[in-house]
């Protein structure tokens, strides 16, 4: 009787101790539901930039750039643009000390580039889910200058690619080359990436009789997301030019490269009134480009208008591109009563970048400028502006991106313009 009783009782303690294990777990689950709750927001990042252009001379206004090259620029009878000084009899040595200046400047720009990258995203808490590179990745689609690409960032880069081609890297070089060789070593190591990376591009092979065939516009559509996976964009990547197309032959090799507009309609309405952003990524966007790129936004904004306000959502999307080196902004356009950027990203040979960071409230971009950290006592970026990208919209506007010593020099015109205004405004009173 007694060993039943023993049984008995210890039955019942265990009981209490599972039960009370249980609560536990259950306690557990709160704190960790709160400590997730009260942790960090979760972000989406992606870091955006273009014109790696191998080998490109930098722009003017990047201080850091000339003086690199300017002993070397001095010796060759080179101006600050790379240009030999007027009356100097130009020969083949001349001509290849300012190809010398040339990479000097390239280099270095891309070296400061890729140095303040690595930077920031070691200083970050999460890693950005990729680096966007839209456009000029060479200079000509010489097979040295997309070595050189490879080797300073797509080999080994901490944080994947999402990278599209420019006018250097193809447009410009047809039939301005042996055989179109530039053009096609472009297009075809492009190909390649695309299907290495398992993309799933508008591009379409053929074997034509004894040639190979490639057809398509070459843009693809990739869905990034934050470490979590909760916060997601759409990135179209939709290269050079949203109305560009050529057709050229390149010894047993036929491209037929065609205009994305199609590509990014279709898109458009198959992502219709999705609650996530849509990125429109492209290398030139300038004149006639953006005025198609308006009006296509336009109708889709139209079209998807009331379905966003009957939900009480706020159509996400805009168009971000490079091209113009000395350009760093951004438009916000009015369409449809709802703000529509339209960016220029930064590029290196201006030694500017962007970053793009969303939660779960907001999307901003912020500029950057990347510093030679020898010159700038260790000081490798400048933070600029921080501009918020959707809402509402009544009216529009263009934001800058412009660093300290810019700022500083257009305050003090601006002031100077004011005192001068202020003087001729009293002599008048007093005549």
């Amino acid at each position: 009787m007694w060993l039943f009783s023993l049984l008995l009782l210890f039955f019942s303690n265990y009981v209490r101790c599972q039960d009370n294990t249980t609560s536990t777990d259950e306690l557990q689950e709160g704190l960790n539901i709160s400590t997730i709750s009260s942790s960090p927001k979760d972000v989406l990042t992606l870091l955006l930039m273009g014109d790696t252009q191998f080998h490109f001379p930098c722009e003017e206004d990047n201080v850091q750039c000339k003086m690199v090259s300017k002993r070397p620029r001095s010796r060759f009878f080179l101006n600050s643009r790379l240009e030999f000084i007027y009356g100097v009899e130009v020969n083949e040595t001349l001509r290849q000390g300012r190809d010398s200046c040339t990479k000097i400047e390239s280099r270095f720009a891309n070296r400061v580039q890729r140095q303040a990258l690595d930077a920031l995203i070691s200083s970050l808490d999460y890693k950005p889910a990729a680096l966007v590179i839209n456009g000029d990745l060479t200079d000509f689609g010489h097979l040295h200058q997309l070595h050189e690409f490879r080797q300073v960032w797509y080999n080994n880069f901490p944080i994947p690619f999402i990278l599209g081609l420019g006018n250097h890297d193809y447009q410009n070089n047809i039939d301005d080359c042996a055989l179109n060789f530039c053009a096609h070593t472009m297009l075809s190591w492009y190909a390649d990436y695309v299907k290495n990376m398992s993309l799933i591009a508008d591009i379409q092979r053929k074997t034509v009789k004894f040639d190979v065939e490639f057809t398509g516009s070459l843009a693809y559509t990739e869905r990034v997301c934050s470490g979590s996976g909760k916060l997601c964009a759409y990135i179209i990547q939709l290269n050079n030019a949203i109305d560009y197309n050529v057709q050229f032959s390149s010894l047993f090799v036929k491209w037929n490269i065609s205009s994305p507009m199609k590509y990014l309609h279709n898109e458009l309405n198959l992502l219709g009134s999705t609650s996530l952003p849509i990125l429109l990524n492209m290398h030139q966007c300038e004149s006639m480009h953006i005025h198609k790129i308006r009006m296509m936004l336009k109708r889709w904004m139209s079209n998807v208008k009331t379905i966003f306000e009957s939900n009480q959502r706020v159509p996400k999307i805009g168009a971000f591109y490079a091209h113009m080196h000395q350009r760093h902004e951004v438009s916000l356009e009015c369409i449809e009563g709802y703000k529509v950027p339209f960016v220029y990203i930064g590029s290196v040979p201006n030694n500017r970048f962007s970053k793009f960071d969303m939660n779960s409230t907001t999307a901003t971009i912020t500029g950057y400028k990347a510093r030679d950290s020898l010159m700038h006592n260790g000081e490798i970026l400048e933070e600029l502006e921080t501009v918020e990208l959707w809402g509402p919209c009544t009216r529009n506007e263009i934001i800058r991106f412009e660093d300290h010593s810019t700022r500083k020099r257009r305050n003090f015109i601006r002031k100077t313009r004011n005192q001068m205004d202020k003087t001729a405004n009293s002599e008048s009173e007093f005549l």
